[in-house]
C-alpha cells in the first residue's frame, strides 16, 4: 500500500500552480503525517463534522513535521527554534524567497491552494477599499489603480494565464491587502458558529492573523481548537501549543479573546471566514 504522504505530494506535484510545500526529499518522508493523524482530540471530545472537499477538510489533510524542526523564515533563517514552548509542529511550507507570505498572506495562500484543487469558487480577494479583485480579471489584463481612497480597475495587459502571471496576481493581493481588508470587508462570524477554516484578524495598525485549523466538541457543547499562524517576517506556518504541551485551545464563549501563547492579543470580534 502506498503511504498517504506519498500520494499527497504526488498529487501536489501534478498541479504545479498549487505546490506550496517543501519537496519531501528535503525532510525525512516517514516523518510526515497529516494534521488529523497527528492530533487526536482529548478524551470526551470528537472532531466536528466537515464536508468532504471543504476548506476544513483540506486543512485536516495538511502535512506536519513534529520532530525537532525549526520554523524557517523567507531567508531560510531560523525564525522560531524547535525548543520554543509555543511551537507544536510545522507545516512544511516552501517559504524560501516568499517575503510577502506573512501572517494573513499565508492563510490566503492555503485558501488559494484549496481552491485550485476544488474550483467551486473563483479565486478573488478584497482590495483595501473592499473592491473584490479576482484572478480571472487579472489574467484577462485588468489591473487595480489606486485613486484617492478607492480602487478602480483598468485594462492594461493581454490575456495571460501563466504561472508567472498568477504569481504576480497573488503578490499584488499580498502587497495591497492585509488583515485590515479582511477585518472590514468580510462578514463577522459569531463565536457560536465557529468552524474549522475560520480565522481571526486583529484590527489596527499592528494587525495579525491566526487560523482555526480544526475543532473538536464534547457532549456538553464545549469546543476546543487547533490554532496555527504564519508571522512577520514571512515564515513557515506552524501550530501553537500551550506551556503544558497541550495543542488544543479552549473556545470560551464567555471570553472576548482566546488565550494564545503569542504577543499580539487576538479577539473573537475578528473572527472571519473565507468563501468556498
Amino acid at each position: 500500500m502506498v503511504p498517504v504522504c506519498i500520494l499527497f505530494f504526488a498529487a501536489l506535484q501534478a498541479q504545479n500552480t498549487s505546490v506550496i510545500f517543501v519537496p519531501p526529499a528535503q525532510y525525512n518522508l516517514s516523518s510526515y503525517k497529516t494534521i488529523e493523524q497527528s492530533y487526536k482530540p482529548p478524551q470526551g471530545f470528537s472532531r466536528v463534522w466537515v464536508a468532504a472537499g471543504s476548506f476544513a477538510a483540506y486543512l485536516r489533510a495538511l502535512p506536519l513535521v513534529k520532530d525537532s524542526i525549526n520554523v524557517l523564515d523567507f531567508k531560510n533563517r531560523v525564525f522560531k527554534k524547535s525548543t520554543d514552548s509555543s511551537l507544536a509542529a510545522v507545516v512544511p511550507v516552501n517559504i524560501s524567497g516568499k517575503r510577502l507570505w506573512q501572517c494573513m498572506d499565508i492563510l490566503i495562500r492555503f485558501h488559494v491552494d484549496y481552491l485550485q484543487k476544488n474550483p467551486k469558487t473563483a479565486i478573488s480577494y478584497p482590495l483595501p477599499d473592499g473592491t473584490p479583485f479576482s484572478w480571472q480579471e487579472w489574467q484577462q489584463g485588468m489591473r487595480p489603480i489606486f485613486k484617492g481612497l478607492s480602487f478602480s480597475k483598468v485594462h492594461k495587459s493581454n490575456t495571460d494565464s501563466s504561472l508567472k502571471n498568477f504569481t504576480r496576481y497573488l503578490n499584488t493581493i499580498f502587497e495591497y491587502s492585509g488583515t485590515q481588508s479582511f477585518w472590514h470587508h468580510y462578514p463577522d462570524i459569531h463565536l457560536k458558529d465557529i468552524h474549522p477554516g475560520d480565522f481571526i484578524v486583529k484590527k489596527g495598525r499592528n494587525g495579525h492573523a491566526v487560523l482555526i485549523v480544526d475543532i473538536a466538541e464534547n457532549s456538553k457543547g464545549q469546543k476546543i481548537a487547533l490554532i496555527g499562524q504564519g508571522d512577520t517576517p514571512a515564515c513557515q506556518f506552524y501550530l501553537l501549543k500551550q506551556k503544558d504541551g497541550n495543542t488544543w485551545f479552549t473556545i470560551d464563549t464567555k471570553s472576548d479573546y482566546p488565550l494564545l501563547p503569542i504577543k499580539k492579543k487576538m479577539f473573537w470580534a475578528g473572527l472571519r471566514r473565507f468563501p468556498e
